[in-house]
This record gives C-alpha cells, sequence and structure tokens, in this order.
C-alpha cells in the first residue's frame, strides 16, 4: 500500500473512530415543558395509584417468602437490623432516583436520567441492565409464587414434575426441576395487563390494600403472641452469626426494596410526576420498611430462629402459637404480594423497554403502542415470554444473583449522575425551558406561544425546574468567608478552571473507580499489610485521592435550581449510597459478574449494529413516526381545545380532568 493510501486510511480511521466517540457520548435534549410531558402513554395516575403500585412492587415475596430462611440461616433475630441497614442504602438510591423524577418525568427510569446527564452509551448500559433486572425479577417471583403455594399444597406440583417431566427429558443440569405453574402464572397476569395502565391500576390497588391490611394484622397477632425469651436464646443471642451475619442479609434483604424504581418509570403516565413521584417514593419507602422490620421481629419473637420453617415460616409459626386461623390470611396476603410484585415488575419492564426503543436504541416494533389500551403491546409479549421461559427452567437463587447486579449498577450510575448534575449549568446541557417564578407576565407569554400543553404544563410552569435566576453558578452570598477563600485559592491554583463542567465529573469518575477499588481489594490489602505495611501506604494513597475527589467536588457551587424536590446533602448522600452499591457490588459471586458479561455483549451486539444507527439522535437515522397520537394528553388537549373554540366553550383545558 502506498504513503498516500495508508495516509487516507488513517484519517478515515481517525474520523471514524471521533464520530463513534461523539455518538457514545451524545445526549438527550429537552427544549420545554411541553417536550418533557408530551408522550404517547396514558397520563391517568395519581399520587394515590403510584404510591400504591410502588408498596406493590417492594412489599410482597420478600415478606412471606424471603424473610424465614434468611431470619434461620444467615442472621437469626438480627434480621431486624439487616432490614433496616438495607433499607437505608435503598433509601440513599430512593432519594437520588426522586431527585431525577422531578427534574425529567419520563418512562425509562435511570436509562432516561442516564441519557440526559452521561450520554448515550452510558445509558444504553444501564437500561440494558434494568431490562435484566426485570426481565430476571418477573421469572423470580413467578418461581417464588409457585413454591409458595406448592408448598401449602404440601409440595405435590414439584413431586409431580420432578417424577414426571423434569428427569424424563432430562434438564436437572439446568435446574433440579422445571416449573410448569410458574410459567402458567406470568403467562396468566400477562392477560390480565394486556387491558391497559388503568385496569392494571385498580387491579394492583386492590391486591396492595388486602396486602397491607393483611400484614398490619400479622404484625398485630404476632406482637400478641410474642415472647421475648426467643431473642436471647443461651448460646445464640440476638445475633447469633454476628456482625457479618447481619451484612451477609443486608445483602440478601437489600432485594426485597429494588421494587422502588417502578415508581420513577411511572414518570409518563402520571398526572403531576413533579408532585406525585417523589411522594409515592418516601411514603412506599417508609411503609416497605416498617413492614419487612415488623414481620421479622414478629416472626423471631413467636418462635425461636432456629425453628423457623424455611419454606412457610409466617404460617407454621402462627399455627404453632395458637393462631391457626391466621395462616388463611397469610395465604391470601402473600398471594396478593406477589401479585403486585408481578405487576409491578412487569409494569417496569415494559415502560424500561418503550423508552429503549422510542429512542431507536432498540427495534422499533417494540415502542409501538396500542391504540385501544395505550400500552406497548408487543414489548410487553416478547419479554413476557422470555421471563416465562426463565422462570421455567432457573431456580431461584441463579435468577436473584443475575438479577442483583443490575439493580446496584443502575443505583450507582444514578447516583453518581445526581452529583454531576447539581454541579452543571443546566442551559448547555438540556437547554431546559427556563421561567421567572415571579415574572407572571413572562410566564403567560411562554403559555401563549406553546399551544401544545399538558394536563400539567399550567402546574409545571409554575414549579420550572430552572428559574433564570438559579441557571447560573452564582456567588452564593451564603457560603462562609473561609469557604470562598478556599474557593478562590484553588481557582487561582486552576483546580476549579474548568468549573463548573468538567471538573465535578472528572472527580465524580476517579471517586467512583477509587470507591471500587477500595471495596474489591481493600480486605485483601489490609491482609497483606500484615506481611508487607507497603500495602498501608496503597490503601493510604487510593484513601487520599477519594477525599481529595469529594472535596473538590464539594468546592463548587451547586447550581441554585428550583425543584420541589432535591437530594439533601450533596455530594454526601449520593457519594454514600455509591459506597454501598459498590460495596454489595464487588461482594457478588464471580459466576454473577460472568453472566453480566455475556447479557452485555449480547446487548453491545445489538447496539453496534442497530441502536447506534438509529437512534433518535442521529441525524442520518430513518425513524419516522407516522400517525403518532401522543396520548400523554398534549394532542388530546390540542383537540379538545380546538373543539371548545370552535362551541364557544369557556372551560379550561385544565379542568376537564
Amino acid at each position: 500500500m502506498s504513503v498516500s493510501g495508508l495516509t487516507r486510511l488513517t484519517m478515515s480511521s481517525n474520523l471514524w473512530f471521533k464520530e463513534t466517540w461523539s455518538k457514545l457520548r451524545r445526549t438527550k435534549q429537552i427544549s420545554g415543558s411541553s417536550d418533557m410531558l408530551e408522550t404517547q402513554l396514558n397520563r391517568c395516575l395519581s399520587t394515590f395509584d403510584i404510591t400504591l403500585l410502588g408498596i406493590g412492587h417492594m412489599v410482597g415475596s420478600g415478606v412471606y417468602v424471603l424473610t424465614a430462611p434468611i431470619a434461620k440461616k444467615v442472621v437469626g433475630p438480627a434480621i431486624v437490623v439487616a432490614y433496616i441497614i438495607s433499607g437505608f442504602a435503598s433509601l440513599l438510591a430512593a432519594l437520588c432516583y426522586a431527585e431525577f423524577s422531578v427534574r425529567f418525568p419520563r418512562a425509562g427510569s435511570a436509562y432516561s436520567y442516564t441519557y440526559l446527564v452521561l450520554g448515550e452509551f452510558w445509558a444504553f448500559t444501564v437500561g440494558w441492565n434494568m431490562v435484566m433486572e426485570n426481565l430476571i425479577g418477573v421469572a423470580v417471583v413467578s418461581r417464588a409464587c409457585s413454591a409458595y403455594i406448592d408448598s401449602l399444597l404440601g409440595g405435590i406440583i414439584r413431586e409431580y414434575t420432578l417424577s414426571m417431566i423434569s428427569g424424563y427429558i432430562g434438564l436437572n443440569l439446568i435446574s433440579q426441576h422445571i416449573d410448569l405453574f410458574a410459567a402458567a402464572i406470568v403467562t396468566i397476569f400477562v392477560s390480565f395487563l394486556t387491558c391497559g395502565v388503568r385496569t392494571t391500576s385498580y387491579l394492583n390497588n386492590v391486591f396492595s390494600l388486602v396486602n397491607i391490611v393483611i400484614i398490619l394484622v400479622i404484625i398485630l397477632v404476632g406482637g400478641y403472641f410474642a415472647d421475648k425469651q426467643n431473642w436471647s436464646l443461651p448460646d445464640a443471642g440476638f445475633m447469633p452469626f454476628g456482625w457479618k451475619g447481619v451484612f451477609a442479609a443486608s445483602a440478601s434483604c437489600f432485594y426485597a426494596f429494588i421494587g422502588f424504581d417502578s415508581i420513577a418509570t411511572s414518570g409518563e403516565e402520571a398526572k403531576d410526576p413533579q408532585k406525585s413521584i417523589p411522594i409515592a417514593t418516601m411514603i412506599s419507602m417508609a411503609f416497605a420498611t416498617l413492614a419487612y422490620v415488623g414481620v421479622s421481629a414478629v416472626l423471631t419473637l413467636m418462635i425461636p430462629f432456629n425453628e423457623i420453617n424455611d419454606e412457610s415460616g409466617l404460617p407454621d409459626a402462627l399455627g404453632r402459637v395458637g393462631a391457626g386461623w391466621a395462616k388463611i390470611l397469610v395465604i391470601i396476603g402473600a398471594s396478593c404480594g406477589m401479585i403486585t410484585v408481578l405487576v409491578g415488575t412487569m409494569y417496569a419492564l415494559t415502560r424500561i423497554v418503550y423508552a429503549m426503543a422510542d429512542d431507536g436504541l432498540l427495534f422499533s416494533w417494540m415502542s409501538k403502542v396500542n391504540e385501544k389500551t395505550q400500552i406497548p403491546l408487543y414489548a410487553m409479549y416478547f419479554f413476557a415470554s422470555i421471563g416465562a421461559v426463565l422462570a421455567l427452567f432457573l431456580d431461584i437463587n441463579t435468577l436473584v444473583e443475575m438479577m442483583s447486579i443490575g439493580t446496584l449498577l443502575a443505583y450507582l450510575v444514578v447516583s453518581a449522575s445526581v452529583i454531576i448534575v447539581r454541579y452543571q449549568p443546566m442551559e448547555p446541557i438540556h437547554q431546559q425551558l427556563t421561567c421567572d417564578l415571579d415574572d407572571q407576565q413572562e410566564l403567560n407569554e411562554l403559555s401563549t406561544e406553546s399551544p401544545r400543553r399538558s394536563i400539567n404544563d399550567d402546574h409545571f410552569l409554575s414549579s420550572s425546574i430552572f428559574s433564570k435566576r438559579g441557571d447560573s453558578i452564582s456567588s452564593s452570598t451564603n457560603s462562609s468567608g473561609l469557604l470562598q477563600s478556599i474557593r478562590g485559592y484553588f481557582s487561582r491554583l486552576r483546580l476549579l478552571r474548568y468549573a463548573p463542567r468538567s471538573m465535578p465529573t472528572i472527580c465524580v469518575f476517579i471517586m467512583v473507580k477509587v470507591i471500587f477499588l477500595l471495596c474489591a481489594l481493600g480486605p485483601l490489602l489490609i491482609k497483606a499489610s500484615e506481611n508487607n505495611k507497603l500495602w498501608l501506604g496503597v490503601i493510604a494513597i487510593l484513601a487520599i485521592i477519594l477525599a481529595l475527589s469529594f472535596a473538590i467536588i464539594a468546592l463548587h457551587e451547586q447550581n441554585t435550581s428550583s425543584l420541589r424536590y432535591k437530594v439533601p446533602f450533596v455530594p454526601f448522600v449520593p457519594t454514600l449510597s455509591i459506597v454501598f452499591n459498590a460495596t454489595l457490588m464487588t461482594n457478588l459471586q464471580p459466576l454473577t459478574w460472568l453472566r453480566l458479561i455475556v447479557w452485555m455483549t449480547f446487548g453491545f451486539i445489538i447496539y453496534f449494529i442497530y441502536g447506534i444507527k438509529h437512534s433518535s439522535l442521529d441525524p442520518e437515522s430513518n425513524r419516522v413516526a407516522t400517525n403518532v397520537r401522543n396520548w400523554g394528553s398534549l394532542d388530546d388537549q390540542e383537540n379538545l381545545a380546538d373543539n371548545r373554540v370552535e362551541t364557544g366553550d369557556s372551560m379550561s383545558i385544565g379542568s376537564a380532568y
């Protein structure tokens, strides 16, 4: 090859790499409230509906299935402490989710938030992991529901499949037995979800309320039969397995709280997402923690922890203390709880897939919304089928391990994104609609200029995400003189020269990497330092880098945006959330990481072959929306407004709802 040909090839390669790198980093742009609230989905969910969606998704199989075996084998009565710790860790992530749900009320949860802050590649990575999380969640819940019902029936379903099906077709290497009943459960509930989000919400509300009442009754009845002696057994005590058992149980109990991200996925179907989602998140997290702590407390107080029945802990405990009649309530509550978890998981899965497909990163047919039911049926049917197959062949332990890592990665990225977005001036990032909260005349002009308005545009504008006074990084007069002096000193050293955009982002990435290194290598380095003190120096260096990164972030001034809800104590709270999630991720089994690599490899093949070319942000994309109705109220309200102008109806658009 000639020199000129080689030069052209090199230039072409460099150009291709630059274009690809640019595509991987491209972020979504939101021009205003109409664009932000516009959706093909049906905005019909109230705060009450979303709260029960979150409670139903979190308080289900964990209460009836997860608590008993963990209390008996892992932690003992200290499961109460384990649930408090895992609830606190989940709350940190929930706080970050809630702020993003106020900033960007869109379907897709962590996927959408990452797309707006970190770019397309990270968004696909998070979204694909969330698909795995919820897909496996469908299989886990259906398999747990099948196992619970089977245990109450004396194991006849399991015995039948073992004797007549599993051994006959030779699937013992994949799972102990195939579960036809679990696959049937998925199929049954998909048929209910086909009816639409309003019907799904009614179904979820009824079963969630029944479950809440039954849990309260169980706590009251169990409290009546409680015996404090069971928390101080000889040679056991309250923590028979020590703090090691508590933290091991916390890692397992953590997954009982993962359902709150279904609240964030309802952003495009909430009537008032900026108000409803933060409130629903806090209420559902509080109730879930109280429910898990209460049930685990009465379970270990009614009978000694080492006598708990693994598969039907609550019914067996109530029967032994003389409250056999309550066993029926437990069966009803468990059925209702598992139904709501399955509904919430399938709901979240479908909306995440819809959001990714609507952005062009997954196949376009997955974003097609049925005109009658106003939900993406094709996506739901396709992934429900995969979930049913997983439930058919894989056991619960394998499924839970695969689910956990996707959840933790999403939580970690969202927590990091909160720090980044809080130290960024918002105009260059997302071109958010700005309005002066005190300038009503400008507010009216903005409303007039945008005739396509959502049912909540007036409310959205009146509580705009960013006010003009707060967009820029201001020299806050409230800051202490010492802090201002420190900022001035570092500014002269050019450490903050790239503020407020580049430096906080760089420091966040450094901080996350160092946290991972400390979590993964810390125990090994501490053990190695017993023989060689130089390893203590390595730990000290990593700790200093972490502290400096955190300090540089904190020295920057945050944007003073006007939000209904903001994470308190930034960057401390999101950093603490990153530490919790990184610690749990690094303690997962190597086989779990291998499964993640296989799943992500498959996902990246889809992205680089299809998604990167069909992304809605790609100017060469051939994706053209034809005859798309935005049931989320924009098109409907525009038509309503036109009709009312023609008929002379003076009623406001908002009053129709």
